[in-house]
């Protein structure tokens, strides 16, 4: 289905960014599943003329027939969609709303107008009470008593910095080499968590008591962290999806090839709901579950 709508929305767009941008994917995802649907098919949808995208002539038939399709399903979808309007609570920790959740919920929106979504990020809600919404995405290991959980993606920690300081202080092979350069330090919110820079040193073979006698700047949350490091302060240890943009944009490098697993995201929702939004919303999270090897 998605390889359809990615096709139909460059079709439409003639444009792959233009398409992406309509369905919150990145354009190698819309890329791969326009490929994934010619693979299928047999025949190539799009060609390259002087630099261009342009649909074959079979393509251009296709999306005739694929358009049909698509308007009658969403007739359909918006004839269901009528009996499940309301609110949606959702719960998710705040670094991880700002940088995953909230550029993605823009499609929800277009595509769910009639559903209100709540998003609650009290860690102690989240976590301690479970309580205070009705589908959240928790970090952990996937076993709830009280909820369905599915595997959304891993909780993988980057040591990153500035280009500068990665030329000057050289590559991450073991995790120790991270002592080499100047350390910024996410300090945990309580003390029965370990923050990023706490796993990435305790992997290293580093005790509780040499990591707080480490020198370095300390900060809290995230947002800190990555400022700090994005100024060029020291290299610093945060979950890849955190700085997926900035080390896009060429802003900072990845210091280690190597990345640390800690845990795992989970998208959860009560066993015992029977609110159908909450099971589809959970559903439509989870087309970007990445695929586990194991």
């Amino acid at each position: 289905m998605i390889s359809l709508c990615c096709f139909a929305a460059f079709a439409r767009h003639m444009s792959v960014t233009r398409a992406a941008e309509e369905l919150s994917l990145t354009q190698s995802a819309v890329s791969r599943q326009i490929k994934n649907l010619e693979d299928m098919l047999g025949c190539p949808l799009v060609e390259k003329v002087r630099q261009r995208l342009l649909l074959t002539d079979k393509g251009r038939e296709y999306v005739q027939e694929v358009a049909l399709l698509l308007d009658q399903l969403e007739a359909a979808t918006m004839r269901v969609r009528s009996s499940h309007s309301g609110r949606l609570r959702v719960g998710a920790e705040p670094s991880f709303t700002t940088r995953w959740l909230l550029p993605k919920l823009k499609a929800y929106a277009r595509e769910h107008p009639e559903i209100e979504l709540e998003i609650m990020n009290d860690l102690r809600r989240l976590y301690d009470r479970h309580e205070g919404y009705d589908v959240g995405i928790l970090y952990g290991d996937g076993e709830w008593t009280e909820f369905e959980s599915r595997l959304l993606m891993d909780g993988e920690m980057v040591a990153v910095c500035t280009p500068d300081l990665l030329e000057r202080f050289g590559p991450i092979v073991e995790r120790r080499d991270i002592l080499r350069y100047p350390l910024l330090h996410h300090s945990s919110l309580t003390d029965l968590t370990k923050s990023s820079t706490q796993l990435w040193l305790h992997t290293a073979g580093l005790s509780t008591k040499e990591v707080e006698a480490l020198p370095g700047q300390r900060l809290e949350h995230f947002q800190f962290v990555l400022d700090a490091a994005l100024h060029g302060l020291g290299v610093t240890v945060l979950p890849r999806f955190f700085v997926e943009r900035e080390v896009s944009e060429g802003h900072l490098v990845i210091a280690c090839q190597e990345p640390l697993v800690a845990g795992r995201y989970y998208v959860v929702w009560p066993k015992q709901s029977q609110d159908p939004k909450a099971k589809h919303f959970a559903e439509w999270l989870l087309q970007w579950a990445e695929p586990q090897s194991d």
